[in-house]
This record gives structure tokens, C-alpha cells and sequence, in this order.
């Protein structure tokens, strides 16, 4: 594994940094529902004479609330403290990580086009507040990117109170599309946002006979996911690239799939990552993306969750989030070439008991 050397005084930093995300995001979070409920939902209430109408509006009145102010800033405070923990542990081993991380007889490939321009919905915007963003890249050798997210694997998503990372997810994903699509025996399938090839690496356990590419916007980060599936013995394909518009030709790969991806793109990619991955299947071939399980319209009556689940898109630099999760995203896929009756979304369980969303189609 091409990850941080840490020491034990580093260790001991993150556990307690994951600590504190516990104690915010399933302790004091919750609470902000009695908060709502006892005194801003009354008080709204009592001066409109009416329920609010949307998140939108709970929004406006819960940013008065005191409580919501202290949780507010105990979580952007802690998202801050581990990027400040993980990049403090990149930077005192940084051109050692970097070595590390070249590969001189790879397995898999890797193709990283120095001209390459990343979209703007992600250069533009440090998501989940991730220091230089995704396209962070340093040089031609440089691993930062990918070992931030590294990092951040160990501590972000655990610290929200989950029990199962995306790749485990994407595990029970890929035995749900088996078992609906029976026939599916893909020769090449490919992982839209790969970021560190973990989700591409479950694909290549449960179609070890399949070549297995993954792509990805930061180069640092496909370096990484490179490196490191080549130091678990997997022999797997890499690319800076866009799932918007690839190189690959028509017809290429049997499966694409994308774990927690669309919702940190935009409206008009996700239209364009639709269509992309019409053209890249081949007859019969199966897309499937994988996202957290919030749709809105499944919420209507509950605007708080609405609202309390909408944090991402004011505090953690991830402006679609709450569009994407209102929008009608069987329009994209029609509209990228799939069929209705082909088309689909739906919610499953993990073996952990969380739902986790996913939508998709066949070619």
C-alpha cells in the first residue's frame, strides 16, 4: 500500500479527530431536530400561520438558531482539523511517498495526458474542503491528491457515523446488478470517478476475468490509485480523464459504473455523463451509479432532514448536492439514449443496514 509512514503521536491525532466527528455528526446533530421542533418550528408557525414550505425555508430560520450555529462550527472546524492532520503527515514525506508511487514493471497501465483540463465544477471548488481540490498536482511524480483522499477515508465518511465504506457498498452494488441482470458477464467494465481505485478494485474481485479500467479528473490521484492497486497485485487500467467525454471508442465496455459521483459534478454533466456512457456500451451493457440514499421527493413531508441533509451544499464545498438530489435524474439517462422501460432508480440495503441509492440502465 502506497500510504502514509505515520507516527504514533499522528495516529493518536486522527482517532481523536474521528472522535470529535462522532460526537458532532451523531450526537449533537441529531439534537437540531428538538431545536426545530421546540422552539424555531413554533415560532415560524406562530408568525405565518403555516408549516415552512421547503428546506430552503427552514434554512433561513434554523441559521438564527443558536445551537445550529454551534454545531455549524464544530464541523467545519473538525472538517479544517483533518485536512491540517493528513496534509501535516503528507508534506513531512512527501517526495518519499512520491517515489514510492512510481512503478517500474506495472501489471495494469496508466495514462495521464499533461494537457488535460479538468472541469470547472471541480478545479473551481475544493470539495469536502480538500486542500487544492481533487486536481491538486505538484508534478509530473506528485501524489498529494490521492493521499489526502487516503487519508480522509480513514476518518471523513466513519466520522458521519457509516459503517460501510463506498467500496464495501459498491460490493453489495455489483451482487444486486447479478442478480437483476443474470446474463451480465462483463469482458471490460469501467469506474467513472474511481478517485483511488477502491471501488475499481471490488470490481475486479467480483469480475476477476474482466479488464477493469477507471478514470478519474486529478492526476495525482490516479497516480495513487495506480500505485496502490499495483501493490495489491491487481492488474487494473488508469486515466486522467472525464467521464463526460473519453477517448475510449463506441462500444467499448460491457459495465460502467461510478461510486458517489454524480453528486459532485453538475446539472449539465450529469446529462453529458449519461449520454457518454450510452456510447461506451456495448449492445445490451449495463450502467449503474451509486449514490447516498437522499432523493427529496422521498422526503417531502420531513423539510427538516431535507434541510439538515442539505449542509454539503453551503459548508462542504459541494454546490450540487442539493440539486441533485431534487432533480429527476430518469430524464438524463432518456435523454443520454436509454430507454424508459430500461431505465431505472432504486434503493437497497447493505449487508450493515444503511439504504444506499443507485440509479442506471441498459443499452
Amino acid at each position: 500500500m502506497i500510504d502514509l509512514d505515520r507516527k504514533s503521536e499522528e495516529i493518536a491525532r486522527e482517532a481523536y479527530i474521528l472522535s470529535l466527528k462522532l460526537h458532532i455528526n451523531t450526537i449533537l446533530g441529531p439534537q437540531l431536530r428538538n431545536s426545530y421542533n421546540n422552539r424555531v418550528l413554533p415560532k415560524y408557525v406562530a408568525a405565518h400561520d403555516k408549516q415552512p414550505a421547503n428546506r430552503h425555508v427552514v434554512r433561513k430560520e434554523m441559521l438564527k438558531e443558536k445551537t445550529f450555529k454551534f454545531w455549524a462550527s464544530l464541523s467545519v472546524s473538525s472538517q479544517e482539523l483533518m485536512w491540517d492532520c493528513i496534509g501535516d503527515e503528507i508534506y513531512r514525506q512527501l517526495p518519499e511517498l512520491n517515489k514510492r508511487a512510481k512503478i517500474y514493471k506495472p501489471k495494469g497501465s496508466l495514462r495521464i495526458d499533461n494537457n488535460f483540463c479538468p472541469p470547472s465544477y471541480v478545479s473551481d471548488v475544493h470539495i469536502h474542503g480538500q486542500p487544492g481540490g481533487y486536481s491538486l498536482n505538484f508534478s509530473n511524480d506528485d501524489v498529494t491528491a490521492g493521499v489526502y483522499c487516503e487519508g480522509a477515508h480513514r476518518i471523513y465518511s466513519k466520522g458521519q457515523g457509516n459503517k460501510a465504506a463506498g467500496f464495501q457498498v459498491m460490493d453489495t452494488l455489483l451482487n444486486n446488478l447479478n442478480k437483476q441482470y443474470p446474463n451480465l458477464k462483463p469482458k471490460r467494465v469501467l469506474d467513472i470517478g474511481c478517485n483511488i481505485g477502491r471501488t475499481t478494485v471490488s470490481i475486479k474481485r467480483k469480475f476477476p476475468d474482466a479488464n477493469v479500467y477507471g478514470i478519474d479528473i486529478g492526476p495525482g490521484i490516479v497516480r495513487y490509485a495506480h500505485a496502490r492497486a499495483e501493490s495489491l497485485n491487481y492488474e487494473l487500467h488508469f486515466a486522467l480523464q472525464n467521464g463526460e467525454k473519453t477517448d475510449y471508442e463506441d462500444g467499448f465496455f460491457d459495465l460502467i459504473v461510478s461510486g458517489t459521483l454524480l453528486h459532485e459534478t453538475s446539472y449539465k454533466a450529469m446529462y453529458n455523463i449519461f449520454n457518454e456512457c450510452y456510447r461506451l456500451l456495448s449492445k445490451d451493457g449495463v450502467m449503474a451509479h451509486l449514490e447516498i440514499a437522499l432523493r427529496n421527493k422521498d422526503l417531502e413531508h420531513d423539510v427538516f432532514y431535507q434541510w439538515y441533509r442539505d449542509w454539503s451544499t453551503h459548508y462542504n464545498a459541494e454546490p450540487f448536492w442539493g440539486k441533485f438530489h431534487d432533480m429527476d435524474v430518469i430524464d438524463p439517462i432518456i435523454k443520454g439514449g436509454f430507454s424508459s422501460n430500461k431505465s431505472w432508480e432504486k434503493y437497497f440495503k447493505t449487508p450493515e443496514g444503511p439504504e444506499w441509492w443507485v440509479c442506471g440502465g441498459q443499452k
